[in-house]
């Protein structure tokens, strides 16, 4: 089997939508959802918030070079070689855009005061960056002043699935302390170790 045509974003960028590779278009949620299938998304939903994560604010620039960022738990290394990590990002996001069109973002993983950051990314807010500390990169990604660690990434694939994306970054630079970690855990968050 091989796989899609990338699409052309105006950089190197390998873009793929797998719901059309994988199922000739991405699904459609149904109105209702017969009972199996709810038990289904029941259970997956459950399972899903049984998974205790980290907490980060995912960050870049948007195409009128205005800071965008979002909270994310759906973060991991992807590759030790090249080092990668993957984040998925809602299409609903405010800057879902603007992440999958970037040419570099940022990984600012949440220490564990850090609730109320982690908060204010989750918002609605349009003015998220006037009520936080930050600084930018030398390309100008914002870092978040006092993240458990940052992770400066170049944009390297973007694929649509469902209600999501999944993007991958080569990690270019960043820094790491070892204070604790805010978690996420059962739709709840949770400072360090607690």
């Amino acid at each position: 089997m091989t796989g899609p045509e990338p699409h052309d974003v105006g950089f190197e960028l390998a873009w793929y939508d797998l719901g059309t590779y994988l199922y000739g278009g991405a699904p459609a949620r149904p109105a209702a959802l017969d009972e199996e299938a709810q038990r289904i998304l029941d259970v997956f939903r459950a399972a899903m918030a049984a998974l205790a994560s980290g907490v980060a604010v995912v960050t870049t620039r948007d195409d009128q070079d205005r800071p965008r960022g979002l909270t994310a738990t759906s973060v991991t290394s992807y590759s030790a070689y090249p080092p990668s990590v993957l984040i998925c990002i809602d299409r609903k996001a405010y800057s879902y855009q603007a992440m999958t069109q970037c040419k570099h973002f940022g990984v600012n993983l949440l220490a564990a005061d850090q609730e109320e950051l982690a908060m204010l990314f989750a918002s609605k807010e349009p003015d998220k960056f006037e009520r936080a500390d930050w600084s930018s990169t030398e390309d100008g990604t914002p870092v978040l002043e006092g993240a458990l660690a940052h992770l400066e990434c170049r944009n390297a694939f973007v694929a649509e699935h469902g209600d999501h994306a999944v993007i991958i970054g080569s990690v270019v630079d960043g820094a790491a302390s070892d204070r604790p970690p805010l978690v996420y855990w059962n739709r709840s968050f949770y400072r360090g170790w607690e």
